[in-house]
């Protein structure tokens, strides 16, 4: 067999890039959500790939893996019962078919070299100032996310846009620039480069140019689509008038409707206004203590509630073709009509008051008194109860990270715990709940960690947030848990976080 010095130079020949292939001692593993480990030796058995450090081995699902370079990358090794007696007749499993095993080393090099050329190439522009730049067919593009991840957000957000624009019959001025889509690799780079303040999730800027800057969470996809496409929907609705200044709860309550959306990668086809299970949770959660917004208050008062609340406004309009056609006609409106009082405000935007919001949706909804006005807010409160209903574990998941992230520590902690009790194999959230009960019950605390290291198992600060709550029953276990996670990021000390102090009692 030949040294892996010189099978690394011969998969960098037929990929044609040298200069800056990864170091020739070093094993690869590229995961399918773009993370790249390079470093230690690594194996493969029938379940996992280890990646085996100085300080203990890290056992890597397959179901996690995209691909693995290392000198036996093309070696084949049956497991299981069936391989063997396939072995027996020369054949080994390949792409869900059985082949020649020499023609599948063949082609399991060829792979490798493929998979080394993209790795390479994205390691090429995974700096701001190396960054690639494309075109869409409706935005711009500049990004240090690996390539399949930005196909996979290209798809998204076309698609997005599409079903957007015909629902409200907008379309972008041909004669003025895309939006540009600033896609940052991690939150670290999206803090250091495009400088957001800590806890900032995304941001747009809409001077000049219309610029949406965001990064991609590596260990939750869905997060990533989440932030995206609520921030997406407040840019289509720019299309309505770019000179207007959308009222805060239709703005936001429009981008959490949309927000609401699903990807089915294989029909490349995207669902819109799907239940927000995160938002629905909240609201909920509020019913259940008593408190019921009423329809004025919602559309007169600006507040955190207008994602929640306002959400479901939005939905019981959106549900109803009748309704529809009136709020429609109402945010359309409140931009265009010339019936609509509107005064110059910041940025030279105009704007419109709580008090002329509310007029114009009763005139548009066909609403002539409060009577009447008090008999929807009726049929709303009939809606939440008995259409919008929580179906799910991932609308929890994100309820929890929202409520943690907006300082409501008990609404969060509720929140993660019903999100485990149905069921979550988020690493993200068993982490997080675990640093908020720490202190007050670190055996629970530990078990939730140890099933965030055993669901994600190449984050380094789940390890070393491991050995942090070892420590106190087993010193030298916690400290060598604590060393395996500084040797996979020697940045991991600086991470930690305590959940347990953040927020507010409320």
């Amino acid at each position: 067999m030949m040294n892996f010095a010189t099978w690394m130079r011969r998969a960098l020949a037929v990929s044609g890039l040298v200069l800056i292939a990864p170091a020739a001692q070093a094993d690869i593993l590229a995961l399918k959500d773009g993370r790249v480990i390079e470093g230690p030796k690594m194996t493969q058995d029938e379940d996992f790939v280890v990646i085996s450090y100085k300080n203990g081995d890290v056992k890597v699902p397959h179901a996690l893996v995209r691909s693995v370079i290392s000198e036996t990358a093309g070696d084949y090794v049956p497991r299981t019962d069936e391989e063997k007696e396939k072995y027996k007749e020369g054949l080994a499993p390949y792409q869900d078919k059985w082949i020649p095993i020499a023609k599948r080393k063949k082609l399991i090099e060829k792979d490798t070299a493929k998979e080394l050329e993209q790795i390479t190439e994205d390691r090429a522009h995974d700096e701001w100032g190396t960054r690639r730049k494309e075109e869409s067919k409706n935005f711009r593009w500049e990004y240090t996310v690996p390539e399949h991840v930005k196909d996979a957000f290209v798809s998204r957000c076309e698609s997005y846009y599409e079903i957007f624009t015909k629902d409200w019959k907008v379309k972008r001025d041909k004669r003025k620039e895309k939006m540009k889509m600033n896609f940052f690799r991690d939150v670290k780079e999206f803090y250091q480069v495009g400088g957001a303040g800590p806890g900032t999730l995304a941001y747009f800027m809409f001077l000049g140019d219309y610029d949406l800057c965001l990064f991609y969470d590596q260990t939750s996809m869905e997060f990533t689509e989440m932030v995206l496409y609520h921030e997406l929907s407040h840019y289509l609705q720019k299309l309505l008038n770019e000179d207007f200044k959308v009222p805060h709860w239709p703005g936001e309550g429009v981008a959490e409707y949309y927000g609401g959306a699903l990807w089915d990668a294989k029909k490349k086809k995207m669902d819109i206004g799907l239940m927000q299970e995160g938002r629905l949770a909240e609201v909920k959660g509020d019913i259940e203590s008593g408190t019921r917004l009423k329809l004025k208050d919602v559309v007169t008062i600006q507040a955190y509630t207008d994602y929640s609340w306002g959400w479901t406004l939005v939905h019981f309009f959106m549900s109803d073709s009748k309704l529809k056609k009136g709020f429609q006609k109402y945010l359309k409106g409140l931009a265009n009509d010339k019936n609509v009082k509107r005064t110059m405000g910041s940025f030279n935007l105009w704007f419109v008051s709580p008090e002329e919001s509310l007029r114009y949706l009763m005139e548009c909804l066909d609403i002539k008194d409060e009577q009447e006005l008090a008999a929807l807010e009726q049929e709303w409160y009939a809606y939440i109860d008995t259409e919008l209903v929580l179906e799910g574990v991932s609308g929890l998941e994100k309820g929890a990270v929202q409520a943690m992230n907006q300082g409501m520590r008990l609404r969060a902690k509720r929140l993660f715990k019903e999100a485990l009790d149905a069921g979550s194999e988020s690493a993200n959230i068993h982490y997080r709940y675990a640093g908020m009960i720490r202190y007050e019950d670190r055996s629970q605390a530990l078990e939730l960690m140890r099933k965030a290291v055993e669901l994600d198992p190449v984050t380094p600060i789940y390890w070393y947030s491991l050995g942090d709550l070892l420590e106190d029953s087993d010193e030298d276990e916690g400290q060598r848990i604590k060393k395996l996670a500084i040797e996979m990021d020697p940045r991991v000390e600086r991470q930690k976080i305590d959940f347990s102090k953040l927020g507010e009692q409320e």
